[in-house]
Order: C-alpha cells, then sequence, then structure tokens
C-alpha cells in the first residue's frame, strides 16, 4: 500500500508507479518466466491491488469480485461461441460457407471480404462476438488455401475493432457523442467515412505482418480440427450453414435497432405541460436551504445564473414557462445530479434507483436524462408529473431484450450448429456431447485467462490511474484546430494503455476534451474531435485489455505472437483514425 512519505511526495507518482509495475510484472512472468497467462494475470492483479489504499484482504476480494464480473460478462458468451466454431468446422458449415465467399471475392480477395464482414457487423454486434462468430471461416479458410492464417484474423480484427471504437450505435462512440454534444447521425456518417479508410490500411498492414511472421493454424483444444473433411456433396446447405452466424447477428441487431429508436424518442424532456405549478416550483428554489436536494439542484454547473433566476421566478406566460422548462432540461443532462449524502432522505422512485445502481461512467444518455427525470419528480412531487417512460416504442424494445440477448443469441446457435454437426457427421447423442465437452475445455481456458484480464484492468482503474492522467493533461490549454485532435488523441490514448478499456477511454477522454473546450469550440465541426477520441482509444491494446486475449486464444496465438500483430495493428488503426480525422475537418469542416 502507499506510505505517507511517497503520497507527500506527489500525489501523481504513485498511479504511474503502479502502472509501471503492472506492465512490468505482466509481460516479465508472461515473456520472461513463461508462465501461464492466467496465472500471471491473477498474480499482476493481486499485485496492483496490494498497493492500492485499503486492507490487504479487501483488495483481494476486490480482485475476486472484479474477476467474477469480467467471467459473468463474457463466460455464457465464449463457450457458446467455442462450440459453434467446433461444429461449424467439424460439420463443414464453415467450409461451405468460405466456398461460397470464395466463388465471390477469388481466393486472393479471400481477406478483403473478412475484413467487411467485421467491418459491418461490429456496428450493431459487439467486436468480441463478431470475432468469435467469424473465427472459424479464417480457420476453414486456411484449411482450403494452406496460407494467410494471420492475414484472414486480423482482417477480421481490423474490419470489427475500427468500427466498434467510431460507429454508433456501439456504446463506446454513442457516449463519446453524447458528452460533445454531436448528433448521433452525425456521429455515425463521419465515424464510417473515417473508419472505411482506415480499415483498408489496417488490411494493406494485415497483409505485411502476415508475409513476415508466417503463423501456423494451431489446435485450440483437446479433439479440435481432428475430424476427417466432409466431403462436398455432404455439406450442409448454405443456408443452414450461415444460420449460426447469421441469427445472432439478427437477433442482436433487432434488438439494438428496436432499442435506438425507443430512446430517440426521449420520453424524459420536460415539457411546459409537465410542471403542475410554476408557482410553487419558484417557491420551492427560492426557499431551498444549504445542504438540500433543492440547493444541491439550484447549484448543478450545468445551470447558468440565468437559469437560475429563472427557476426562482414564477413563470406566466407560455414563452416564459418553455424557458423553465429548458432550464429543467439542462438539469437532467447533469452526471452529478445525484449526491448521496445529500438526498438521503429522499425516497427514490424503483427507475431512479435502478439506474442509479448501474456503472455510471457506461450509463446511456438517455438512461441519465431518465434517472435526473425520475429524482427531480422524486424530489418535487407537487411541481413536476411523473412522466410515461414505457411508449409502444420502448415496450417493444424491452420485449425484445430477451431475444437480442447476446447469451441467449448465442446459445440458440449453438443449438444449430450442433444439430446440424449431428446430421452432416451422423452422430449419436453421446458422441455429440464428447464433442461438445472437447470445446468447452478449450473454452474455458479462454474465459479463464480473458477474466483475469478483466480484474488485472479492474485494479488499474482501482489505482486511480485514470485521475491522475486527467490531473496531468486538465490545464491543457489550445489554440485550437489541429492541436485540439492531438489532444483529444493522445489522452484517449494513454488512458486506454493506463487501464485496458477503449470504451472507458473514450468516456473519459471526451468528458475531459468537452471540459477543455467547454464554450471556445474549434474551426470545425465537434465530430472530429470525436472521432479523433474514438481512434486513440485503439492505441496501446496490450494485456490488459480483454481483446487482446479473444485475439489471441480464438486464435491460437502465442503472446509474443499478438504483441506482434493485433497491438501494431490497432496502432495503425488508431493513427489511421487520427489522420483521416484531421485531413476531413480541414476538407469538410462542416461548420
Amino acid at each position: 500500500m502507499m506510505t505517507p512519505l511517497i503520497a507527500e511526495l506527489s500525489p501523481l507518482f504513485w498511479p504511474f508507479f503502479t502502472l509501471a509495475v503492472g506492465i512490468i510484472s505482466v509481460l516479465g512472468m508472461i515473456i520472461g518466466l513463461r508462465m501461464n497467462a492466467f496465472l500471471a494475470m491473477v498474480i499482476a492483479a493481486i499485485l496492483v491491488s496490494l498497493m492500492v489504499d485499503g486492507s490487504a484482504g479487501s483488495r483481494l476480494e476486490a480482485v475476486a469480485t472484479e474477476f467474477g464480473k469480467s467471467a459473468g460478462g463474457i463466460g455464457i458468451v465464449i463457450a457458446m461461441a467455442a462450440i459453434i466454431g467446433k461444429c461449424m468446422l467439424d460439420s463443414g458449415a464453415a467450409d461451405r460457407i468460405v466456398r461460397w465467399a470464395v466463388g465471390i471475392t477469388g481466393e486472393k480477395q479471400a481477406s478483403v471480404g473478412l475484413m467487411a464482414s467485421g467491418f459491418l457487423l461490429a456496428i450493431p454486434v459487439f467486436f468480441d462476438t463478431v470475432f468469435y462468430l467469424l473465427v472459424p471461416l479464417a480457420r476453414s479458410l486456411f484449411k482450403r488455401t494452406g496460407k494467410n492464417y494471420l492475414r484472414y484474423l486480423m482482417a477480421i480484427a481490423t474490419g470489427g475493432a475500427i468500427t466498434h471504437t467510431l460507429v454508433p450505435p456501439t456504446p463506446g462512440p454513442l457516449l463519446v457523442s453524447a458528452n460533445l454534444g454531436v448528433d448521433v447521425g452525425m456521429m455515425m456518417i463521419i465515424g464510417t467515412m473515417v473508419a472505411l479508410p482506415s480499415a483498408v490500411i489496417g488490411l494493406i498492414f494485415s497483409i505485411y505482418v502476415d508475409s513476415k511472421l508466417p503463423v501456423p493454424m494451431r489446435s485450440l483444444g483437446p479433439g479440435d480440427d481432428q475430424q476427417t473433411p466432409v466431403s462436398e456433396d455432404k455439406l450442409p446447405s448454405l443456408f443452414v450453414s450461415l444460420l449460426p452466424v447469421a441469427l445472432p447477428v439478427l437477433l442482436i441487431g433487432a434488438g439494438t435497432l428496436a432499442m435506438t429508436r425507443a430512446d430517440n424518442e426521449d420520453r424524459a424532456k420536460i415539457t411546459i405541460n409537465d410542471v403542475t405549478d410554476y408557482s410553487l416550483l419558484a417557491n420551492k428554489f427560492t426557499d431551498a436551504e444549504d445542504g438540500t436536494p433543492l440547493a444541491k439542484i439550484l447549484a448543478s454547473p450545468k445551470l447558468s445564473d440565468a437559469d437560475r433566476m429563472l427557476l426562482k421566478t414564477e413563470a406566466t406566460t407560455d414563452e416564459e414557462k418553455e424557458a423553465v422548462a429548458g432550464a429543467l432540461n439542462t438539469l437532467i443532462n447533469d452526471p452529478k445530479l445525484y449526491d448521496k449524502d445529500v438526498f438521503l432522505g429522499v425516497p427514490l422512485s424503483g427507475a431512479a434507483t435502478n439506474l442509479l445502481a448501474s456503472n455510471q461512467l457506461r450509463i446511456k444518455p438517455v438512461d441519465r436524462r431518465r434517472m435526473n427525470r425520475s429524482i427531480l419528480e422524486d424530489v418535487m412531487p407537487e411541481t413536476i408529473a411523473k412522466h410515461d417512460w414505457d411508449s409502444p416504442a420502448r415496450k417493444f424494445a424491452n420485449s425484445w431484450s430477451f431475444w437480442s440477448n447476446p447469451n441467449f443469441a448465442l446459445l440458440l446457435a449453438a443449438l444449430i450448429a450442433m444439430a446440424t454437426l449431428k446430421q452432416v457427421r451422423g452422430l449419436s447423442l453421446a458422441q455429440l456431447a464428447n464433442d461438445v465437452e472437447e470445446s468447452l475445455m478449450s473454452g474455458g481456458v479462454i474465459i479463464l485467462i480473458t477474466a483475469a484480464g478483466g480484474a488485472f484492468g479492474a485494479m488499474l482503474q482501482a489505482a486511480n490511474i485514470g485521475p491522475a492522467i486527467e490531473t496531468v493533461f486538465a490545464g491543457s490549454q489550445s489554440q485550437g484546430g489541429i492541436s485540439l485532435l492531438l489532444l483529444g488523441f493522445v489522452i484517449s490514448a494513454v488512458l486506454k494503455i493506463a487501464q485496458g478499456s477503449s470504451t472507458v477511454a473514450m468516456i473519459i477522454a471526451s468528458a475531459m476534451m468537452a471540459a477543455i473546450i467547454n464554450n471556445s469550440p474549434p474551426n470545425f465541426h465537434l465530430v472530429y474531435i470525436a472521432t479523433a477520441v474514438g481512434s486513440g482509444s485503439l492505441f496501446g491494446s496490450w494485456m490488459n485489455d480483454s481483446g487482446f486475449w479473444v485475439f489471441a486464444k480464438m486464435g491460437g496465438l502465442t503472446e509474443s505472437e499478438t504483441l506482434k500483430s493485433w497491438t501494431p495493428a490497432l496502432i495503425v488503426l488508431a493513427l489511421s483514425g487520427l489522420f483521416f480525422s484531421i485531413l476531413f475537418s480541414q476538407l469538410l469542416p462542416l461548420v
């Protein structure tokens, strides 16, 4: 734990020293001592946790808790993906898809098809899921061609990673656009414009790396790739072969679209009719005493002095009421509206309580608005009417959420892949169960390593590295223009290297850039700040990033091979994204 002397010397020294210890320990154990990745990550997580304030026992509990959270988030998905992959390969389904794709693109352009698939599928679906679903195609393609295995893996990764960080409705870009006040539609258009040429450059780089670092396709576990090939006349149909890949994408994508449509309604917005008594509202704010919820609400930094005067003055005309409603709508955007100590005596509704319990850093803008609207309703029930959240679009989105859940969608896909394997190979139920068990053995190892990486990243976050980085850049002032794009990129990249999560890096960096820009925007649209931040969040992916382990273990690569392929590929994508953000900001400023 941190000693008082070191803490007094510099509040920034210990977080960065902890980061250095984490990096050195992980790389030293895995590469230097050749230690199993799972053990190395757990030991490193414990080591970093002991350098954080708190008792040793509580810090060890934190490691176990974060490991459980990470495993809970990816465990079922990885297990189902392992089953899907083995069943598609053994049944010939992957071979059927590859034969069809090669017939369209040609063998030399097969990697283009994989890159394009990853690019498109990662817009509505998380990158990890896309990679799980497309890896069997890369393996089958290698069996057909006998070469370029690493190129095929990297093609999927470059296509999927770039849209994952630049194109909504993926959560990261969605929250970045909200922090910077960028329209989601604009973020989708410009994000795609920046992502597409970046993905092409990433593919070219993948071809280069593959030529310099030929990687064999290795077995992923017991029984993997040991089945004799299925003759062409017995291969499953293209429709049946595509189902395990297409069905999860369709289900998850439909759920994403339904939720996006419901979110766009903005049911939390306060209208002039939602304020039931303007006189009472003004009196409540006028009489608010220090330390009360109303005083905390009135002190929100989101409000201007003019807004505060509006709320304290009784509105009588429609124009005045619109102004008051506008000030209240400004309030419900405040990420720090709620204070547990101040609101202690306020009985909160279920909507507010449930949303407050969620991860506040990653909460969607529409959910934050709903949460804050509910808080205002609970604090002032006599003056602000309860909002109707359950519109037809919201009810449909909620009803579809079961079917679009990635765990359920991949479970269905796994069952279809199993049925296909049983039919094609004529397996008994016992033989099928044995095949599934073999695939789960390899999947279990991947789950352990990925969850340990998540715990390690969480411990780095707990070491207050993020706030330390914020402090370093907090005083950054810029003359605007290209320097702002560079600053946003650098902040995001440093955060990514420090704690591993692209989403967290994007959110924190975009919030910092919004504060730095404040009321002095650059001479181009803020969407380019958003794409620069998103690009920076790809830079420096290493062993504290779950994507690193997904690529390594699902692809059958060693840690060293992943550091030589995946890590530089994402650096190329990041720099390409920055370049095109700068280029388009000058050629197409949109202001």
